[in-house]
This record gives structure tokens, C-alpha cells and sequence, in this order.
């Protein structure tokens, strides 16, 4: 689950989750929570097809969060009554550092539509909500923003009164407003920071603008100043349960997990939400693998490593890390805000935590995870993941997260040096008898994925970043990810950075291969 979802803050609508495990027992009682004296709110049979969503470990016990395709959460059941399921795919071999982003959407669907990002308005208890959609209807009409009618607004208001600065902070929150609309984060924030000093004599007003500045910055990354705005916010409603919850996510995001955790208790003691339950559970479970580990950093990370990993490694990775990171610096004209957070594991462990697929070597959900036992020294292999996994941190901000899965894992994977070499003649046998994935369904998330789908659609989707490369240069591939923070859909980027659309794209990738690499 991604951050922006677990706080209903982007409006678009996630698909249905596909099945992914079965009910191997006779008969097994769904529990409302994670403990056996817990109700039993269902009873389910052998052959139940489910999604499975959390794995708990209480004490020596398992429990699985699990519901059926296309619904919520049913409930909790012991893990060992449950038997993962695979489906058969393509042929082609998993790459050896395949990773896995639990950010990324559900997989074998088609992406969702996208949709802005909507900021919730707190109205001023001083003007009344019909006041508000006046000066709303007032500045935004005919699909254009009046900038004229809010500089006429704020005339108002230096000539006038309380009600008359209430009306243009909220035209420059119908600004902002419109700017999301257009994915235009820069105006939006322009926007807001105007809106600030007119709501200065209302609090409820000034506590929505302030709330809403910590929100855009978040969906950015840029966790630091959210927080300036949040403390801002908390000086007003010392205990608004938005600035708990807004700071939980700034704090994890800056892996500062005790205040993240404070916050969010403090939140769920005031208002129990079950999305920041989750987020809590994960963050305690974070915070409980690393209590006992060591930590480093560097001037664009925070290193975390447990026992398994040697000082000596951890100080190679940082080297490398920064090194990746003055690299992707220059392919894509990007710097990330804030330091990344890392994290190396014992193989077990990363496996405990992360619930990634079985064929992921690595994860990136914000913070990158890596598996290191059994080395002492940076490997060329292990150069390559840590190369892959900064790449999906730097797309993920350079998009806001609106990156395709398909762009940003051949992103990764050219970035890291890998080519199409060993797989070109297999995919183009494969896009010829159309069995081929396109690449406007690999969209979404790959994490259900069994591995040898999973192997196709890292080939196609590396072979697709080398075709946009060869033909329209690198430059192409950092405008198409600018386009992508802005526009309404990836074809819509897609046809502004590269003039084709999907199937175009499609054809063009195969065409490529056939031409580079089947002599």
C-alpha cells in the first residue's frame, strides 16, 4: 500500500486485487482480529480463492489478513491453513536481482485512471460553505483559472474586513485547487503560500491552507517542509488528528519510525482509522527488526543494518550508493529532496518483513531493502541492485509517484547496465505469436506475479526503455518522466515525449530487437 492511498488523499481508485492464495484446510474460521479469542466473523471452505494481504507473527503464531477479489479486508486466519498459488507465463529468465516496489498497483489489471490530487478544505466556522463555491464559481469558469478575479479579490480584501480576506484565501485555494486539477504541484503551492496571510485572523482557514501546503509537499517528498507547515498548523489545533496522521507520514518518510509511530498512536487514540492502523503495524514492525541494528549515513542516506552486515560493507554500500547517486544525478537531471533511507537484512529477514514476491532480490517502498548475508564487500552484483533500487526512488519522486511500472523497472534495469541481449530473440518470438505482455497492462504492480511472468515482463519492459533510447536519445526518457508528473494518463505522456502511442510503442520495441539484435 502506498502512502498517498492509505491517506485517501489521490482520488483515484485502485483495482480489484487478484487471487492469490487458497483455503487448504476443511474448514477455516475468519477471525476479526489477529487472536484466537477474537469473533469469528466467517467460516470458509477448501478451494476458497483469496487475497492475502498482511502476514502477522504474534509469539509463535501466524495470522494472514486475507479477503476475496474485489472486496475489502474479511478478516484474519492462521497463515498454515493457506496455500500461495502461481499461474504459468512466458519463458525467459528472471533476472538475478529482479526486485519488487510495494508501492506499485495491483497487478493483471489495468492501471487505474488517474486523478488529481484533491486537497480537503476545512471551512471557516467565520464565512459559510455556499460562500466558499461563490468564490469558486467566481474564479474558476469556462475550464480556465480568473487570475484577474482573484487579484480582485484580494483588492477587496485590503480595503475590507474579516469576510473580505476569508474570500481571497479562498480564491487562491480554488487556485490551488485548479492547479492539482492540472497536476501542477508548483502553482498549487504558489497558490496556498498566497492564500496564508488573508486567513491570518481565521484559524479554522489558516489550519486548512497550512494542512493543505504539508500535503502537496508530502506528495513531492519533500518531508521536511511539510513538517514546517504541520508545526505551523499544530500551534493552532495542538490536537487536530490530520496534522497527526500528515506527520506520522512526514517523520516515516524521513525514517524517524518513534516519532512516526507517536504520531499515528496519538491519532488512532483520538480517531481509529484502519488505514493508519496498517501503517502503525508496519512501522512497529519496522522499528522491531531494527531495534538492535546499527546505523551510518551519508550526505544523501540513512543507513540502518543488523548484525549480519559488517561496518566495513555498510560504509562500501554508503561509497556506492553516493557514487549511483551523483550518476543518476546526471541521466536525469534530478535530485531528491531528502536523504533515502536504507535498510540491509539477513535473507530471512527480509523476507519477514517485506512479504516481497519469492523472485524479488530487493524492495523499494520509500525506503530501499536490501538482502546482504553472506557478504563482506560490495559485489558487482550487489552494485547493480543498489543502482536498480535508487533508480525506482529517484523515478518515484522525479513522477510523484505516477510512474507505469513497465518505465520505471526498464528504467532500473538499464540504469544498472543490463541489456536485452540474452532475451531479444525470445521476445520477439513471443510478440509475433502475440503472446507477448503489452506494455499498457504492465502498468500496475507486478508483486502477484509468478516468476516466469514476472521474467516477461522485465525483459519487454527493459526492451522498451532500450528502443525509446536508441531512437529518440536519453533526453526523450527524462522528458517522458516530466510529462508523467503532469499529465492525465501515460498515453497522454507517452504521445507528448515520444509522438506514439502504446501499441505504437509496442510495435517499435519489437522492431527494435529484430533490427539489434537478430543478425
Amino acid at each position: 500500500m502506498s502512502l498517498l492511498a492509505a491517506f485517501g488523499l489521490c482520488r483515484a481508485q485502485s483495482p480489484p486485487a487478484v487471487a492469490n492464495t487458497v483455503v487448504k484446510a476443511d474448514s477455516l474460521p475468519v477471525h476479526s482480529e489477529a487472536r484466537e479469542a477474537s469473533d469469528v466473523v466467517q467460516t470458509l471452505k477448501k478451494g476458497d480463492a483469496l487475497v492475502l494481504g498482511l502476514e502477522l507473527k504474534i509469539g509463535t503464531e501466524k495470522w494472514c489478513s486475507i479477503g476475496f477479489p474485489g472486496q475489502g479486508r474479511l478478516g484474519y486466519v492462521t497463515c498454515d491453513a493457506l496455500e500461495r498459488t502461481d499461474r504459468r507465463a512466458g519463458d525467459i529468465a528472471m533476472p538475478a536481482n529482479a526486485t519488487s516496489s510495494s508501492t506499485e498497483m495491483l497487478a493483471g489489471t489495468p492501471a487505474p485512471p488517474r486523478s488529481s490530487v484533491r486537497l480537503p478544505l476545512a471551512r471557516s466556522a467565520a464565512v459559510s460553505s455556499s460562500e466558499y463555491d461563490r468564490v469558486v464559481a467566481a474564479v474558476v469558469h469556462d475550464g480556465l483559472l480568473d487570475g484577474t478575479k482573484i487579484a480582485e479579490f484580494e483588492q477587496d480584501a485590503r480595503n475590507g474586513g474579516a469576510q473580505a480576506s476569508a474570500r481571497a484565501a479562498f480564491a487562491h485555494y480554488a487556485g490551488a485547487q485548479f492547479e492539482l486539477s492540472h497536476n501542477d504541484s508548483d502553482d498549487a503551492l504558489d497558490q496556498l503560500r498566497a492564500a496564508l496571510p488573508f486567513a491570518s485572523k481565521q484559524p479554522d482557514l489558516s489550519l486548512a491552507i497550512l494542512v493543505s501546503l504539508a500535503h502537496v509537499h508530502l506528495v513531492r517528498s519533500e518531508y521536511s517542509s511539510a513538517l514546517d507547515y504541520l508545526g505551523q498548523a499544530r500551534q493552532i489545533s495542538p490536537n487536530s488528528v490530520a496534522v497527526m496522521q500528515l506527520s506520522g507520514w512526514a517523520y516515516y518518510g524521513l525514517s524517524r519510525l518513534d516519532d512516526a509511530i507517536r504520531e499515528w498512536k496519538a491519532a488512532q487514540r483520538a480517531q481509529p482509522n484502519p488505514s493508519i492502523a496498517e501503517l502503525l503495524e508496519k512501522a512497529e514492525r519496522d522499528k522491531a527488526i531494527e531495534a538492535g541494528a546499527r546505523e551510518s549515513g551519508s550526505t544523501h542516506f540513512a543507513l540502518h543494518y543488523q548484525g549480519g552486515a559488517t561496518p566495513q560493507l555498510a560504509n562500501e554500500i554508503l561509497r556506492a550508493l553516493e557514487d549511483h547517486f551523483r550518476s543518476l544525478q546526471s541521466d536525469l537531471h534530478f535530485t531528491p529532496p531528502e536523504p533515502i533511507g536504507v535498510i540491509l537484512y539477513t535473507q530471512q529477514t527480509f523476507r519477514d518483513i517485506t512479504r516481497a514476491p519469492s523472485w524479488a532480490g530487493a524492495l523499494n517502498d520509500g525506503r530501499i531493502r536490501v538482502p546482504v548475508q553472506g557478504l563482506d564487500s560490495v559485489t558487482d552484483e550487489l552494485s547493480r541492485v543498489l543502482e536498480h533500487e535508487l533508480t525506482h526512488s529517484f523515478v518515484r519522486q522525479m513522477t510523484l509517484g505516477r510512474c507505469p511500472t513497465w518505465l520505471n523497472e526498464g528504467l532500473a534495469q538499464w540504469e544498472e547496465g543490463r541489456r536485452s541481449t540474452a532475451s531479444a530473440q525470445v521476445l520477439v518470438a513471443a510478440f509475433d505469436r502475440g503472446a507477448v505482455i503489452p506494455l499498457q497492462r504492465l502498468e500496475g504492480s507486478w508483486t502477484q506475479f509468478p516468476a516466469p511472468a514476472a521474467s516477461l515482463a522485465y525483459a519487454w519492459s527493459l526492451a522498451a526503455v532500450e528502443s525509446v533510447i536508441a531512437r529518440s536519445g536519453p533526453t526523450t526518457i527524462n522528458r517522458l518522466l516530466t510529462n508523467l508528473s503532469t499529465a492525465s494518463s501515460t498515453e497522454e505522456a507517452l504521445r507528448e515525449a515520444l509522438q506514439i502511442g502504446y501499441a505504437d510503442l509496442d510495435r517499435q520495441t519489437a522492431d527494435y530487437l529484430r533490427q539489434s539484435y537478430e543478425q
